[in-house]
């Protein structure tokens, strides 16, 4: 009877620990033979082919939003956009592996170091997560961010 129990109870933890597990994983971390370009910041070279230095680097970076992994060269590039703010500059490159930066991700435009160019790619990048409010984007002059506006629930909708 404890046998009987027992099961019942830990089938219900699996499934439990099962969907938490899939909300966790839910974002892809890594994509073969493609990369992000025209937002790399920052270049690291690593002594192996393990991208657990670049993703310690990119966890290190607030401005890391994604990395590009180059194969043949153990080099990690650092982007400041994800595929999803920036869909059309992610390319098929066979020598490269992309990675989504998941844990503790700043998000596009909440700092001044990460200005959006407009409340579309806040949202592109954020996606459900994007909530209206003030957003720092990049101004006219150089390393100069300023503060603007986004409404969120009619951005994106014709």
């Amino acid at each position: 009877m404890v046998l009987t129990c027992r099961f019942p109870v830990l089938l219900t933890l699996c499934q439990m620990f099962s969907g938490l597990i899939a909300q966790h994983c839910s974002r892809q971390v890594s994509v073969y033979e493609m990369m992000l370009q025209r937002h790399i910041f920052k270049i690291l070279i690593v002594e192996t082919s393990n991208t657990l230095e670049c993703l310690t680097a990119c966890n290190d970076e607030k401005r890391c939003q994604s990395f590009n992994f180059v194969v043949s060269k153990n080099i990690c590039e650092m982007n400041n956009r994800t595929k999803e703010a920036r869909p059309e500059d992610f390319v098929l490159d066979s020598d490269r592996y992309y990675y989504g930066r998941v844990r503790n991700r700043v998000p596009l435009g909440s700092i001044p170091e990460l200005p959006a160019e407009s409340c579309k790619e806040i949202k592109a990048s954020e996606g459900e997560q994007a909530v209206s409010g003030n957003y720092w984007f990049k101004s006219n002059l150089p390393k100069y961010a300023v503060l603007v506006h986004c409404d969120m629930k009619t951005e994106g909708k014709a």
